[in-house]
């Protein structure tokens, strides 16, 4: 995993929405490696980097977020779990859209 403390510096230099979006491009980019098979400890790793911002998201964070975070590390402690991959992979997309409308970068599909 690439060093906590450049990941965080990273992280934090973007506003709150900013911070969403790269978080929901990290939700997607698990989804992709998942079903791309990428090798366990590369998922693994990528699910601690995103669990790590899903915490750093700070003030802005909702019950909702620490749900997903929640989950990804759930996710993380079982993993490989062959039989559930297309579940992760799906939970992955399902999380990387709502980041981005708690966002605001993007309109929900509520309000379309």
């Amino acid at each position: 995993m690439r060093d906590l403390h450049r990941l965080r510096e990273r992280f934090m230099r973007d506003e709150w929405p900013v911070r969403l979006g790269n978080l929901a491009s990290d939700l997607l980019r698990l989804s992709q490696w998942v079903q791309m098979r990428r090798s366990d400890s590369e998922i693994v790793n990528l699910m601690r980097e995103i669990a790590w911002c899903m915490e750093w998201a700070g003030d802005g964070a909702t019950e909702e977020l620490a749900d997903m975070q929640r989950e990804i590390c759930r996710w993380r402690r079982v993993w490989p779990v062959e039989s559930v991959r297309s579940i992760l992979a799906l939970r992955a997309r399902q999380m990387s859209a709502r980041a981005l409308e708690i966002s605001g970068l993007v309109e929900s599909r509520a309000g379309r």
